[in-house]
């Protein structure tokens, strides 16, 4: 068995959040080269501009979204991360994009991966490009992770220990969501093992309750303006973590792995 768990500023320190089943989207990472024939910015017709390219294929891959999977399965595709070009005068040879995919199905994720394939190919190939600057489409397999999928049976039993820790009232049932961590990895393929993985509330109460009375969400982790509350999300977690751990070995005994969190 494997249990887990993660601060949230979702929710409010001493509480926790849990949910069972389909948890977390996996996250694939992609890198994509789009070329096209450099020149000068004067003279755009005597080459092919990857800037401009680039533009477009980033508008048409959230159609992949939008007109290839189907809606009633979540999925996102996210290009966080352009270069290209030296200087504004200049038309470059190649642009290189960042890019992350989510989902929470294997036939998801592949929908989109052949679908930023072939859009590439097919921007390119509008262009009239040659085979040798056809654009390459690259899914970085070790910056990848596979959804989190938290084993119904077991997310039970993790929740009724919970519940006589911490009191009924401060244990919720959160939603699925697309962000991505890579504890479910220790479930292998096809989650072999049963993994548990809960959120620990970490913000202050009173500044909880003020930000979702105007509407606002406060400051979220990985980012430098990140304030938990630390003395009580500290003690809820390892008394949450401590109390689940020893629940699960009475009742059945096997090994239990623990893992602090490392999201993508």
């Amino acid at each position: 068995m494997v249990i887990g768990l993660h601060d949230t500023n979702q929710r409010s320190a001493g509480t926790v959040g849990l949910t069972a089943g389909p948890a977390m989207a996996s996250s694939t990472s992609v890198d994509v080269t789009i070329r096209g024939i450099g020149g000068h910015g004067a003279q755009p017709f005597t080459g092919r501009d990857p800037i401009v390219l680039a533009a477009m294929y980033i508008v048409q891959i959230q159609t992949i979204v939008s007109r290839e999977e189907d809606p009633r399965n979540p999925a996102v595709v996210t290009v966080g991360d352009i270069h290209g070009g030296t200087k504004r005068n200049i038309i470059p040879d190649e642009v290189k994009l960042e890019l992350t995919a989510r989902a929470f199905s294997d036939k998801s994720r592949q929908t989109i991966l052949d679908g930023l394939r072939q859009m590439a190919t097919g921007v390119a190939t509008s262009a009239g490009l040659p085979p040798d600057k056809m654009p390459t489409v690259t899914v970085l397999d070790a910056e990848s992770t596979p959804a989190l999928y938290n084993d119904p049976a077991m997310s039970a039993r993790v929740k009724a220990t919970l519940q006589k820790t911490l009191g009924a009232a401060n244990v919720f049932d959160d939603q699925r969501q697309m962000g991505s961590e890579d504890v479910g990895i220790f479930g292998l393929e096809g989650n072999k093992i049963p993994v548990v993985y809960f959120w620990l509330g970490a913000m202050y109460p009173d500044r909880l309750a003020a930000a979702v009375a105007a509407g606002k969400e406060l400051p979220g982790m990985h980012t430098s303006r990140f304030e938990p509350d630390p003395e009580p999300t500290i003690e809820t977690g390892v008394k949450s973590m401590t109390a689940v751990a020893i629940s699960l070995l009475q009742k059945k005994a096997e090994g239990v792995a623990t893992h602090a969190g490392l999201s993508f």
